[in-house]
């Protein structure tokens, strides 16, 4: 067992060695910073630094615009051990792939408390509470389990593909559609995991739309739906 232990440890000890340390700067600020596909950081006056384990890595600068057009860069690089390495990213003007969400704004009807999407037949949370309440996921869960709303029960943590489906592309900040009139930009929980890490969900950031995954145990915002009876 401690022969064990003590090989864990050296295991540990060396792959914490063989890193290097990547700086990234850009004039863009509040893009995204992804690393292999995964979101690592946002651009601001200070450099980004990442410590990113040896080998080839595709770093991307990424800043949406709207529902056609991003600025971005992508550079790929090989790092070696203990390398210093300090990239300047400036961003290139790039169409986007077509958005999935076919989602009309005419689509959605504003009724008290709630919002009535008529094509999907899905009635939205949309009270002070969906701006005010952070919980992580399992509590997220539990939340719209007991929820008690427009007189109405059944209420449940939304599909990523449902709550993709309320964003407005349109829109550069709160993206939303019209219909909601509570909206903040802050990410807000799917009930959808993660294919490649079970120990984050796929969520959605409301300042702009764009996906992202969290994991479960940090706190984030809700927006309840049920199925229209």
């Amino acid at each position: 067992m401690y022969k064990l232990m003590f090989l864990c440890l050296l295991l540990l000890g060396f792959t914490q060695d063989i890193m290097a340390n990547v700086s990234i700067v850009s004039v863009t600020e509040g893009a995204f910073v992804y690393v292999d596909g995964e979101k690592k950081g946002t651009i601001s006056k200070e450099p980004t630094l990442l410590r990113l384990s040896v080998g080839s890595h595709e770093i991307m600068v990424s800043n949406v615009l709207d529902e056609d057009w991003q600025e971005v860069q992508r550079k790929k690089i090989m790092l070696k051990k203990d390398d210093e390495l300090s990239l300047v990213f400036s961003l290139n003007l790039e169409k986007l792939s077509k958005k999935t969400n076919k989602s009309s704004a005419d689509n959605f009807t504003k009724k008290g408390e709630v919002v009535l999407d008529k094509a999907a037949q899905l009635v939205w949370q949309d009270n002070k509470a969906v701006i005010e309440v952070e919980k992580n996921w399992f509590e997220a869960d539990k939340y719209c389990q007991s929820l008690n709303l427009d007189g109405e029960h059944g209420w449940r943590v939304p599909s990523y593909d449902e709550l993709i489906s309320i964003v407005d592309y349109t829109k550069h900040t709160l993206a939303a559609m019209p219909a909601f009139t509570h909206v903040i930009s802050e990410y807000y929980w799917s009930s959808t995991e993660d294919g490649k890490k079970k120990e984050e969900v796929k969520s959605v950031y409301f300042g702009n739309g764009c996906p992202d995954s969290k994991a479960k145990n940090n706190s984030y915002y809700i927006r309840c739906v049920r199925t229209l009876k």
